[in-house]
């Protein structure tokens, strides 16, 4: 009988809050899961104490969330039940099994890894930190850049990924695009369906995904309007205020989610940065016309007027005046949301896992 290989992936916290980089690396250990590989993704409950007094809180947090399960992310994203789901303190060496392959997913998780001894495991890393990076001060960045640079075999998945990257002193990073179920997402009504009546937008506490621009955008469309508008946006449960216009879905689910961006005419993406940018490209396969700042990542599968409008980022009044013109053209409109639908159905799951298996095989063979 081969021998199952090992890979374990390096989550910077918990699984308990949405996000579109987690559920990246989750399908990846599903698809690998099913092919037979055994797989563990490693949760730590603090990133890397440095004083005492955190010592402390790390183990308070670490021994919450194990009696509670918290760190798992069941509630939202359904994982192979063959994955070895772990949670411990921190990402130190004792505390993460020996593997064949040790994939890192952020900065801070590769950070660990590159001084990991050789029975973690060769050495991989999934970059989407763009946005991160973009926003991070000096100290930071230099952290981050010294991840780039090291011994790991460096994987992107967009274009502005891939020029920081080089622009690092990283020139071997190879291409995985990230990729959609379209068993789970997909359109379930025409295009021009009365019951596409709601406006959609993500909900990130994170500063550079700019949610008051979006809310921001969206009052002025309901003042030049001179009416309310069916709007909704989702998100973790600690995000804070959202205006009482405005229905805050809470971690939906995958079904929940489809439904919803079925349900969808414009969906926008304010953010200043994306690595890539999900919830975009997820609302283009339901058949929701998108509204997007340019942010950078979403230029793998956006294109201004060809299957979305674009708009600067930081710049909530050019955002509305995207919206109004597709919320005031249902031609246009449709037109977006149908080329978009066409366009975003390259990135599948079966490609981009396959890549994917294809990069860690070539690393095992080095």
């Amino acid at each position: 009988m081969t021998k199952q290989i090992r890979v374990n992936f390096l989550l910077p916290c918990s699984g308990a809050h949405q996000c579109g980089g987690f559920k990246v690396i989750y399908e990846h250990a599903n698809r690998l899961a099913q092919r037979g590989y055994q797989v563990a993704v490693v949760h730590p409950a603090r990133e890397r104490p440095t004083r005492l007094r955190n010592w402390g809180g790390m183990l308070r947090e670490y021994l919450r969330q194990q009696r509670n399960c918290r760190y798992r992310p069941d509630h939202w994203f359904k994982l192979d039940p063959s994955i070895d789901v772990r949670f411990v303190p921190m990402l130190h060496p004792r505390m993460v099994p020996d593997a064949d392959v040790v994939v890192a997913s952020a900065w801070q998780t590769a950070e660990w890894a590159m001084d990991y001894p050789p029975r973690k495991g060769r050495k991989m890393y999934l970059v989407h930190d763009y946005e991160y990076y973009m926003s991070a001060d000096e100290a930071i960045r230099q952290r981050m850049v010294r991840t780039y640079r090291a011994d790991m075999q460096a994987m992107y998945t967009s274009p502005v990924v891939k020029q920081m990257l080089v622009e690092n002193g990283n020139k071997g990073a190879i291409e995985i695009p990230n990729g959609i179920d379209f068993d789970i997402f997909y359109r379930e009504l025409p295009f021009d369906a009365p019951a596409r009546t709601a406006i959609g937008f993500p909900a990130r506490v994170e500063r550079f995904k700019a949610t008051q621009d979006a809310v921001r955008a969206l009052d002025v469309v309901r003042e030049k309007l001179g009416r309310n508008l069916q709007v909704w946006t989702f998100g973790r449960r600690d995000f804070g205020s959202i205006p009482d216009w405005i229905e805050f879905v809470e971690s939906p689910d995958d079904a929940r989610l489809r439904m919803l961006y079925n349900q969808t005419s414009v969906f926008l993406v304010p953010s200043h940065y994306e690595g890539w940018g999900l919830p975009g490209a997820e609302a283009m396969v339901c058949g929701a016309a998108l509204a997007t700042t340019d942010n950078g990542g979403c230029r793998a599968y956006a294109h201004h007027n060809d299957n979305a409008l674009l708009s600067p980022p930081g710049e909530p009044d050019a955002l509305a005046k995207n919206v109004l013109r597709l919320l005031e053209d249902n031609e246009l409109r449709v037109r977006l949301a149908r080329r978009g639908h066409e366009h975003i159905q390259r990135f599948n799951w079966q490609f981009a896992s396959e890549t994917f298996e294809s990069v860690l095989r070539s690393v095992l063979a080095s």
